[in-house]
């Protein structure tokens, strides 16, 4: 197999496998996609079981000449549902009699098999060489495939062409250059037609061989693949951008969830062991997934944030930036308060401040707490070197209070706090 007929195989069985996962979730119902998936599987299988060796195998298990008329069948079915596909128009059962392009797939399909079996065996498994082009049965049977090729390729061009007036800039360029390439594979099935029946162009020395249009129909072939691999390509592009604008907001939500998973296990949504855990393939689900665990968390913290914004100097307005983080931090500290955990479930979520350019709450939310979640970070790089300086001083940290701190009784119920809330927890609006 050359190396673009293997390009050509590659691209269409790929576009086949990047339709299916889509047409799988439509159950099958959608028939544009399905008419496209079969096309590209179709054609891409006629032009692998084409270019493979070993057609004696096949041909002694079934009959020979089986293998030709196999891969010829499979090339003009795909063009036909090409065709539909461009045309916005998908085969139905009860216009299958009346569509142009099915009736002469059906009518080459059912000469070609009449000739392959007129023909002798010896001669069944013929091609371009002298020997096989005397007989005027083979002669035909490229004939009547290559009608119908240049017909389905000069189709499929000019609708292209026409697609590609209209729509984005990608679609233009990539239909536009598909349109170029099925242009030149229609020249060049019409040039083997005239080199099939004119000996003229047979004779050596002839200014223009059947190497020439063979070279000039795999330049065509190339312009097709790649007008078909640029919105694929696009995709891909997209997707890994978007893939690594989730990772990325799923990494900054690391601090503020981890310290509140140590607290509250019970919220973990995903149970399964850490080291059985793979990187997800799209990271906007397990965002999701840890941006509920975390207002679930800071909704179970609230008791915590209103005792420590007790402690702290009161300031206009709800906190904000780096008070903010402050603040949770200090609650998180907090936590070891056994007086506290009765209300915890029922208390309103601290507020976090919506993200600049954001307009829907989800996005809005999620910055907020990426910003308090490096917030925190800040802080837990920024303790180490503060303790080092109050050890040195012989001081302690004023405002820090341990979980194994001495208690002297049970503390009073604490007023409700100046904080202003969002009420995102499970009453909240």
């Amino acid at each position: 197999m050359s190396g673009v007929n293997l390009v050509t195989v590659v691209t269409l069985l790929g576009g086949t496998a990047w339709t299916l996962p889509a047409l799988v979730r439509q159950r099958f119902r959608a028939p544009m996609r399905l008419h496209l998936c079969l096309s590209m599987f179709l054609l891409g299988m006629g032009n692998l079981l084409g270019q493979l060796p070993g057609h004696a195998v096949l041909d002694g298990i079934t009959f020979t000449g089986f293998t030709k008329l196999t891969y010829n069948a499979a090339i003009l079915t795909g063009l036909c549902l090409m065709i539909g596909f461009l045309r916005e128009h998908p085969l139905q059962r009860r216009s299958l009699g009346t569509r142009g392009e099915v009736v002469l797939c059906l009518s080459c399909l059912t000469a070609m098999a009449a000739l392959t079996a007129s023909l002798p065996p010896y001669l069944r498994n013929h091609s371009l060489a002298a020997p096989y082009l005397d007989d005027w049965r083979v002669r035909a049977f490229y004939d009547i495939g290559g009608l119908y090729l240049v017909f389905g390729y000069a189709t499929c061009a000019l609708i292209a062409a026409r697609l590609a007036r209209r729509g984005q800039p990608l679609r233009r360029v990539s239909l536009g250059t598909v349109s170029a390439g099925l242009l030149g594979l229609s020249l060049s099935c019409a040039f083997r037609i005239l080199w099939v029946n004119c000996r003229a162009f047979r004779d050596f020395g002839h200014h223009i061989t059947y190497a020439n249009a063979f070279v000039f129909g795999q330049v065509a072939a190339i312009a097709v693949c790649a007008g078909l691999s640029l919105p694929c390509l696009a995709s891909t592009v997209q997707f890994l951008r978007e893939r690594s604008c989730h990772r990325a907001r799923f990494r900054g939500l690391e601090e503020l969830w981890r310290r509140l998973a140590d607290l509250y296990p019970e919220l973990v949504l995903d149970r399964a062991p850490r080291y059985r855990r793979r990187p997800p393939l799209d990271y906007s689900s397990v965002v999701y997934r840890r941006y509920v665990e975390c207002r679930d968390g800071l909704t179970r913290l609230s008791p915590y944030l209103r005792r420590a914004a007790q402690e702290t100097p009161s300031a206009a307005g709800a906190p904000a930036g780096p008070d903010l983080a402050r603040l949770v931090d200090r609650a998180l500290r907090l936590h070891g308060d056994t007086d506290l955990a009765d209300g915890a479930a029922s208390a309103p979520s601290i507020v976090v401040a919506p993200g600049g350019g954001h307009d829907a709450d989800y996005e809005s939310d999620l910055a907020g707490l990426i910003e308090l979640s490096r917030g925190l970070e800040e802080l837990r790089t920024a303790a180490p070197r503060s303790r080092s300086r109050v050890v040195a001083s012989g001081r302690h940290p004023a405002g820090t209070l341990s979980r194994s701190s001495a208690r002297p009784g049970p503390r009073p119920v604490p007023e409700p706090s100046a904080v202003s809330g969002r009420g995102d927890g499970p009453n909240g609006a």
